[in-house]
């Protein structure tokens, strides 16, 4: 139907915390650093749709490659991937998966909490472009991620704080879990907004 994050992101303009707001955006984390964008009203892909991809905005030109050819992307050090690896790198530790690196972390594991303050920094910068770019009213933060969002929360603020111009860092930035429910629905509203459209298109001719 649509890109995944843009169905999360018309699902929350239509019956979440988008609600009544022309000027907002819906971040993810998880296996992947996406984001939504929605503009006066309007849910953006640009024109050739990749507007929104944070993921790949460089928060550090010096860090670790990225899949993408270029180097310190926020997925390159806040994907779920990308932080597995660097706890195996910095602990010794083969670390299976990301429920694994999240226990690690709870455990108090220097290596694996770094990780995750490393992540934090960098999508709390990723989120605070955005804020600087676009203006956004409010950021939603959601998707798997938020399963360790304990362990960076801190650090998103303080980035996003630290990274907003003037008047973009009182941009409301709040958590949202949304089960994959919410995805689909945003992907049935998606099918729904595109016969609308096709009617209303007919209906000018």
């Amino acid at each position: 139907v649509d890109n995944d994050v843009r169905a999360l992101t018309v699902a929350e303009q239509w019956f979440g915390a988008g609600v009544g707001l022309s000027d907002f955006a819906v971040v993810t984390v998880g296996a992947g650093i996406g984001c939504g964008l929605v503009v006066h009203g309007r849910v953006v892909a640009g024109a050739h749709g990749v507007a929104g991809e944070i993921g790949h905005v460089t928060v550090d030109p010096a860090g670790p490659p990225c899949h993408c050819g270029n180097r310190g992307c926020v997925e390159a050090i806040a994907g779920d991937a990308a932080i597995v690896r660097r706890i195996r790198e910095t602990t010794g530790v083969e670390v299976a998966d990301t429920a694994e690196a999240v226990a690690l972390a709870h455990r108090g594991v220097a290596g694996a909490r770094e990780a995750y303050a490393r992540a934090g920094e960098a999508i709390g910068r990723g989120i605070a472009t955005v804020a600087n770019l676009l203006g956004p009213e409010r950021v939603i933060i959601s998707g798997e991620g938020l399963a360790a969002y304990d362990l960076f929360a801190e650090q998103i603020r303080d980035a996003f704080g630290a990274a907003a111009f003037g008047s973009a860092a009182r941009c409301d930035v709040q958590t949202r879990p949304l089960p994959f429910e919410e995805w689909a629905r945003g992907a049935a509203a998606t099918a729904i907004q595109s016969f609308i459209r096709a009617d209303d298109q007919r209906q000018n001719r």
